[in-house]
């Protein structure tokens, strides 16, 4: 759209025939064409501002790809995570089962242990295949972010860790963001639209050109002479045209003003929202980061212990069947609840490469 700021109006052909002059048949041609020299600098700049909002905007969609490209590749892992856990409980509940089985088959113990062995690992594979089911529909979602023609492939060796990143002290990266920039470009854009306004209050330039007979006798210089209808006779013509009657041009000068406050206000929350939501991820990035070396230093270590003593004990016959599951379960909740703080740690990090525009 950059090439229409220099857009004159049609010129304008004119022809008068007949008894112009005289009772004689006379012709006249003339060529004329509207300037608004005020006017096409006003709109390059209207022009100009709005291809800087287009690229905003463009970097605004591959920003916003990009965050939900980050969202459902970490969602489809920490489905898989979880289900790598859940696998390896499944094969305890499954020594459980036979366990249970057997002890029912020799009468050593009654039926309710044996249907709880078996309920357990059926709520286990249930939560498996759902999640499966997540895993299928990120892998889905992926490939129309891609535009891929192939199915997702996941590494076998993709392991899901917490993202490395260093945290920001303050929100001034915030600078880069797309939808801040877009926010501050489009009170560029008002004000330039509030000058185009304007210049329709400037005049406007005319220029032409005709050409003419005059049929009749003519005397130039004390000497008679005898023109026909040719067309001979040329001059050229000026105008001016100003706006006498400006109320309405002047009713938009004042609405781009107000549209230039409008986006000023715009710009000013938009970047208020940016700070706080910016703030808020950085103490959840911290309190996560907290909580992740809590798990890696204490709990997990606890839930190893916890699993393998439990297992140890029951096939010894030194605790219950319920005291069992009851410890198997401690465990697995430790677990997913580790894996449940990676992805809520990672999720704020997306959280914020968004913010900065990373």
């Amino acid at each position: 759209m950059r090439g229409t700021a220099f857009d004159l109006p049609k010129t304008e052909l004119n022809g008068t025939f007949g008894q112009i002059n005289t009772r004689a048949q006379d012709k006249n041609l003339s060529v004329s064409q509207t300037i608004s020299p005020f006017q096409i600098g006003a709109r390059r700049k209207v022009l100009m501002e709005n291809v800087k909002a287009g690229e905003l905007r463009l970097s605004q969609t591959r920003q916003e790809v990009t965050y939900s490209i980050r969202q459902s590749w970490n969602t489809m892992l920490y489905y898989m995570e979880l289900n790598k856990v859940l696998e390896e409980q499944n094969k305890l509940m499954q020594q459980f089962v036979r366990s249970a089985e057997l002890k029912f088959q020799t009468g050593e113990t009654g039926s309710l242990e044996n249907t709880t062995a078996k309920a357990k690992q059926q709520e286990l594979q249930q939560q498996i295949k759902r999640n499966n089911a997540l895993i299928e529909a990120e892998k889905l979602r992926l490939k129309a972010l891609l535009q891929l023609d192939g199915d997702v492939i996941v590494s076998g060796t993709e392991q899901y860790t917490a993202s490395v990143f260093a945290t920001l002290q303050d929100s001034t990266a915030l600078r880069q963001n797309s939808t801040l920039l877009l926010a501050e470009q489009q009170v560029n854009v008002a004000k330039a639209e509030r000058r185009a306004e304007g210049s329709l209050l400037m005049p406007d330039l005319t220029a032409g050109y005709f050409i003419q007979s005059l049929t009749g006798n003519q005397d130039f210089n004390g000497v008679s002479t005898y023109y026909d209808n040719t067309l001979r006779f040329q001059g050229f013509s000026v105008g001016i045209s100003v706006p006498l009657f400006w109320g309405a041009s002047s009713a938009r000068v004042k609405a781009a003003k107000t549209n230039i406050e409008v986006q000023q206000a715009n710009a000013a929350y938009t970047r208020t929202q940016l700070v706080s939501s910016f703030e808020q991820e950085k103490k959840q990035l911290e309190t996560f980061r907290s909580m992740l070396e809590y798990y890696t230093g204490t709990a997990l270590p606890n839930a190893n212990t916890i699993s393998g003593n439990a297992t140890k004990a029951y096939q010894n016959g030194d605790i219950s069947y319920v005291e069992y599951v009851q410890g198997l379960e401690t465990a697995l909740a430790i677990r997913i609840n580790y894996i449940d703080a990676i992805n809520n740690y990672n999720q704020a990090v997306i959280n914020l490469q968004y913010l900065l525009n990373l």
